[in-house]
This record gives structure tokens, C-alpha cells and sequence, in this order.
């Protein structure tokens, strides 16, 4: 796989070229199901799978206050768009003056000067300056430009269109176990471990503190999670929020605070990856410390058992690599 970030890097004379574009936030299943189809066309073809893809998502340029928070880092994206054996990825920047682009410019510009032969993208595709474009805009520019145009069906669940947004919803809410069923692999955060306030040693159970690469942290409470070490994995529980009982008030952005199970090793400095699996429960203020331990006891138990219960139905599948294929 080739990845570029210039359009004059675009090598010349491909075979068949097949693109899809979007900026594929989270690589959820509906996006799955695009670049899995990309791929297939391209084998029947014998062409080229290239995937066209932007960075920053255009809404910081466009609306920087309305821009959502990204589900991914750039880095965890170009590791899961690995896993689909796309032949070309390209990563333009997303500026200002790209934006202006009328749809028939995009085309011309993107689709026809690089012999773009099929273009595949999804029935809620827009594109242009103001998102004028659409699937029917792009079918009468394939006609003038010679591409065709395939489009494919958004994929549902439960009755709703899987997006990036919903999924962001559902992370709001803390509803991770949910959220996994749409990426088809647990939400993921990463992060450099610090040193926190040594509070989680005091109480018998020693936190790792992240210091967070991710734009998008779930709700508040605790987690059964499972932390991802130098390829190594480990269950965990893991306390998102303020720590109200050890901390009065609420102001400042959430901790992210792992336990490690059955775990005793200086980690500080070390890169982490954390899976969300289930949500154990809010968080709460606690009447002492006595009655803090206890209940992190409880979560520990019943992360054992969320834990012991997946690996009995052959669902390890909380894991950070090939989830799609799983």
C-alpha cells in the first residue's frame, strides 16, 4: 500500500483506478463495507483500490466551532485502513481554498486529470463548496468526465443509519458496548502514561494516568477495558472522570485512569492503547475511602466476569488488531 499527500505524488498510468472518497472517521462498519466492495471491484478488474481521504476533517476549516471530535487519531485511522489492502491512499490536506472547489471542479480536477474510472461512495455522499454535490451531481459529471458512478447502501442497525455521528452519541453516553457493535471492534483511545497523584496506590489499586491523544473520551464512570502494552494485553478497569470523592468538584477535563489486573510493572513513559468494553457503572461520590475500595472490589469482580463470560462464547474480539476480519 502507497499513501501520499500530494496530488502531483499521484503515479501515472494505473490500472483500472477505482476510487471511493470520505474522510472515514472511526473505519465504522458502513465504512467497512465501501472499502470492502472498492477492494473486490478492483481484484475483479484488475485495477487500482485507492482510497481519497482528507486531513484535518474539513469541518475545522470550514466551521472550526462546529467541528466534531474525531474518533480517531490520524495514525490509528492509517493502521485500520491498513487491514484492507487498499492499493493507494491519499491524505490530502483539507485547506480553505480546496473548499471553494465546485463540484464540477472536484471532479475535473480529482477525478477526470487522475482517469478515475468508477468511483464508489455511499448514497449520503456530498461534496463540493457548501456541499452542493451529490450522488446524482457526481452521475451527471461521471457522464461528462467519463467515470462511473456506484453507489452503495448505507448499512443499519437497528432500524438507524450507522455514522460516525451516532457513534459519537453513543460514546457521550457511555453506551461503549453498543458503540463496539457498530465499529465492530471496542472504541480505542491511546496515550502516553504519567506520573498522576499516586492516589490509586494509596488505595490498594494503582492507576495508570493517560495523558490522552484522543479528541473523543466516553462519559464518565467506569469501564471493563483492556490495555494494550508493546503488543502485550491486559484486562483492566478503568475510572473516567474527576475522582469526586478523592477531589472536590467537577471543573477540568475527565482523568483517564486505568487499573491493570493481576499486573505489577513501572509503566511510566510508555505508550498505551485502551479498549472500552462495557460500562460497569456512573461515577459517584463516595462516603469515605473505606466505602471507595469496596466498590472498586466489586468493579474489579465484575470485570472479571464481563471478561470470563466473552472469552467463554469465543467473542475475543476486544482486542486492538484485525477486528474487521474477526
Amino acid at each position: 500500500m502507497q499513501i501520499i499527500d500530494d496530488l502531483t505524488q499521484f503515479p501515472r498510468s494505473l490500472n483500472y483506478p477505482i476510487m471511493t472518497i470520505g474522510v472515514f472517521d472511526g473505519v465504522h462498519r458502513g465504512h467497512q463495507v465501501i472499502l470492502d466492495q472498492l477492494v473486490k471491484r478492483a481484484g475483479e478488474k484488475k485495477g487500482t483500490s485507492i482510497l481519497l481521504t482528507f486531513s484535518p476533517h474539513p469541518q475545522k476549516i470550514i466551521s472550526p466551532h462546529d467541528a466534531p471530535p474525531l474518533l480517531q487519531t490520524e495514525l490509528q485511522k492509517q493502521q485500520m485502513l491498513e487491514e484492507f489492502e487498499l492499493d493507494l491512499i491519499v491524505c490530502l490536506p483539507f485547506t480553505r481554498k480546496l473548499s471553494l472547489h465546485t463540484p464540477a471542479d472536484f471532479a475535473r480536477q480529482i477525478l477526470h486529470n487522475h482517469g478515475i474510472r468508477e468511483i464508489h461512495v455511499g448514497s449520503n455522499f456530498r461534496f463540493g463548496h457548501r456541499r452542493a454535490g451529490d450522488i446524482e451531481t457526481l452521475r451527471s459529471l461521471g457522464e461528462e468526465f467519463q467515470f462511473e458512478v456506484c453507489e452503495i447502501e448505507p448499512v443499519y442497525f437497528r432500524g438507524n443509519r450507522i455514522s460516525s455521528s451516532s457513534i459519537r452519541d453513543l460514546l457521550r453516553k457511555g453506551r461503549v458496548a453498543l458503540a463496539k457493535r457498530l465499529l465492530k471492534r471496542p472504541y480505542q483511545i491511546q496515550g502516553l502514561v504519567v506520573r498522576g497523584s499516586g492516589k490509586g496506590v494509596e488505595l490498594g489499586f494503582p492507576t495508570a494516568n493517560l495523558e490522552l491523544e484522543n479528541e473523543l473520551i466516553p462519559a464518565n464512570g467506569v469501564y471493563a477495558t483492556r490495555v494494550h502494552l508493546d503488543g502485550q494485553s491486559y484486562p483492566s478497569v478503568t475510572n473516567v472522570g474527576h475522582r469526586p470523592t478523592l477531589h472536590e468538584g467537577t471543573s477540568g477535563a475527565p482523568v483517564v485512569e486505568p487499573h491493570l489486573l493481576d499486573f505489577d510493572e513501572d509503566i511510566y513513559g510508555r505508550q498505551m492503547q485502551l479498549d472500552f468494553c462495557f460500562r460497569l457503572r456512573a461515577e459517584k461520590k463516595f462516603e469515605g475511602i473505606s466505602e471507595l475500595q469496596e466498590q472498586i472490589a466489586r468493579d474489579v469482580a465484575a470485570t472479571r466476569k464481563y471478561l470470563q463470560r466473552i472469552k467463554e462464547r469465543g467473542l475475543g474480539g476486544d482486542s486492538a488488531h484485525k477486528h474487521r476480519r474477526s
